[in-house]
């Protein structure tokens, strides 16, 4: 399904009018490369152009805790997060990335022109943290299950009804997956070759086959 974009419904006329009004940044991080940290992002919307980015926490101790992935037309900031004492959160590009980034202030203070395109692009803004609300909940289900099978089995049959295919092929790789369902890589394999073998799934790399 393809996500919500915050340039949907907006003409390219608008789009210029949007860039005197709101002037937003237009920033390239390389892989590895730091794009946000907590202290300084709260009154900033980011927005993944190209490229994909994630989403870690650090403790006192220097603990790094991988938390989410942001992908291409996903939405970002202070304002998602649900801020912890003793925890600084970054946000660091997973390979090389454009990012657009819109200042707080300006989306909620209507212009003198009450332009439409103002409050289309806040449309669309409600509408990608919606989507992103979505995703978080989608994980927190999927996270929920008791084992790694059980978290697999979610998994799969969500992406195979979203695709509406099967086989299907999931949008990341195993190393991604298995960080997605915070379980150790070599474990959730062990786990993908004995349903292989119990006949639940048939799997080549990314692409997969879900039995009823």
């Amino acid at each position: 399904m393809k996500k919500c974009f915050i340039s949907d419904g907006i003409s390219g006329d608008s789009i210029k009018q949007m860039l005197h009004c709101f002037r937003p940044q237009f920033k390239s991080y390389a892989q590895g490369e730091t794009i946000m940290r907590h202290s300084d992002q709260d009154q900033k919307i980011g927005v993944i152009q190209s490229g994909s980015a994630q989403l870690q926490s650090l403790d006192l101790n220097g603990n790094c805790s991988f938390l989410e992935t942001y992908e291409e037309r996903d939405i970002f900031g202070g304002l998602f997060l649900l801020p912890l004492d003793n925890f600084e959160y970054l946000v660091t590009a997973k390979e090389p990335s454009q990012i657009i980034f819109l200042d707080y202030q300006h989306i909620i203070t209507p212009c003198r022109k009450l332009c439409p395109h103002h409050s289309q692009l806040i449309n669309n803004l409600f509408l990608m943290a919606a989507e992103h609300s979505q995703a978080l909940s989608l994980r927190l289900n999927i996270l929920s299950q008791p084992t790694t099978r059980a978290k697999l089995l979610a998994y799969l049959n969500y992406t195979r009804c979203s695709t509406g295919k099967n086989p299907f092929t999931i949008p990341m790789s195993l190393s991604a997956l298995a960080e997605y369902l915070c379980v150790d890589r070599s474990a959730m394999t062990r786990e993908l070759r004995a349903m292989a073998q119990q006949g639940l799934i048939r799997s080549n790399k990314r692409e997969f086959f879900l039995q009823d």
